[in-house]
């Protein structure tokens, strides 16, 4: 009886916050509190289902404030970002959660509204026209033909690591990131919890984080953050002949314990923006074109391109630096390889390949002692902040 009683004090005390004046002063609060931390995509917009609790919670902050929240986008009196997601995520099939319409005039600290953030936003950009999706299917016959030759023997090492820029400009230390994860290199530091594994965040650069957010990394501090967790040899664009570049690129597809990364000049290529990193995956000798896994998959799929094409992206000098990019080749630390000999060894390994290893050579071993010092390249370091 007691509960039974309590359930219908809780409906009548509900019936008025379902009115205009609790709609909007939830918009507001919505508004106020949720957009401006970039938690619009909460579902506590929707005030037309959210349990009396939280709807009492939405009216109290509403009356504490009495500031009035600005905003740069100015527009559609109708929509506020928040309202717009909130109903965005309803489903279709069932019947949606309209706010009643209210008469702003009536208060004046009601919140200024503004347009739908999905208008200002992208999802996606278009590929260029002479890159092939790797999903479409030209792209995965591309695949399958790269396989059966022996030129993606890698690929699955990285698919099975892959993970997206966790920031627009993160695109260096998440390609590593994916690379390092791919050779199942022990970081030796906690990722979350008991875990030790490698993300973009963790691997820190000289540069403080609001700089790496908005500007991201060069070429060479990219090869002094690499080189402090693995075996790392770059390759200038303007140092590398064209040969050498396919060299390499045939090179790294056929094994499984040394990547290729590539720091190449979208606009080359018809893409927006202007410098990105991204691992190669692939190789398709018979078209010539190489499989470029973007880190940034929001942006562009991953994609097939011309080996020549993606040779002259790397040519375009770096207005940060005053130099080209490149491209790096990265093993492990104790790999049986050493990286500074491929050179003289590419040329037989792709003119001459066993059947059982696909053309890889595997190098002498190293003497004891022979490998690199780890390089600090935390923050606050200028180790390779310095280098040009």
């Amino acid at each position: 009886m007691a509960v039974a009683q309590k359930s219908h004090q809780s409906s009548k005390l509900s019936e008025p916050l379902s009115a205009a004046t609790a709609a909007l002063c939830a918009d507001r609060f919505c508004y106020m509190h949720l957009c401006a931390d970039r938690f619009c995509d909460t579902h506590l917009c929707d005030t037309g289902s959210e349990p009396l609790r939280v709807k009492q919670k939405m009216v109290s902050m509403c009356k504490l404030s009495s500031r009035t929240p600005t905003s740069p986008l100015q527009g559609s009196p109708e929509l506020t970002p928040c309202k717009t997601q909130s109903t965005r995520g309803m489903s279709s099939s069932s019947s949606s959660v309209s706010l009643p319409t209210v008469d702003t005039t009536a208060s004046p600290t009601v919140a200024p509204v503004a347009p739908s953030a999905a208008a200002l936003s992208y999802y996606r950009r278009e590929l260029p026209t002479d890159l092939v999706s790797f999903t479409s299917a030209a792209g995965r016959k591309l695949f399958k033909e790269s396989l059966n030759e022996g030129y993606a023997e890698g690929y699955f090492n990285l698919a099975g690591n892959f993970t997206v820029q966790s920031e627009p400009a993160y695109c260096g230390p998440s390609s590593l990131a994916m690379v390092l994860n791919a050779l199942e290199v022990d970081p030796g530091r906690t990722w979350k919890g008991v875990w030790r594994w490698y993300s973009d965040e963790l691997l820190e650069s000289c540069r403080t984080e609001s700089d790496l957010k908005a500007n991201g990394i060069t070429f060479d501090q990219f090869l002094c953050l690499a080189s402090s967790h693995a075996q790392v040899v770059a390759k200038r664009g303007a140092q590398a002949s064209r040969e050498e570049f396919l060299r390499d690129i045939m090179y790294v597809t056929q094994r499984d314990d040394v990547f290729m990364v590539l720091s190449f000049s979208r606009p080359v290529l018809g893409q927006t923006g202007d410098g990105h990193f991204s691992p190669i995956g692939a190789y398709h000798p018979e078209s010539r074109m190489a499989l470029v896994l973007d880190s940034a998959r929001y942006k562009y799929p991953s994609w097939f391109g011309d080996v020549d094409t993606l040779y002259d992206s790397l040519q375009p000098v770096d207005s940060e630096t005053g130099l080209p990019r490149g491209y790096f080749l990265i093993s492990r630390l104790d790999s049986r390889l050493d990286l500074n000999l491929l050179e003289s060894s590419l040329l037989a390994s792709t003119s001459s390949r066993s059947e059982d290893t696909a053309g890889a050579v595997d190098l002498p071993e190293r003497p004891s002692g022979a490998y690199p010092i780890k390089i600090s390249c935390g923050k606050g370091s200028s180790s390779c902040c310095s280098a040009k």
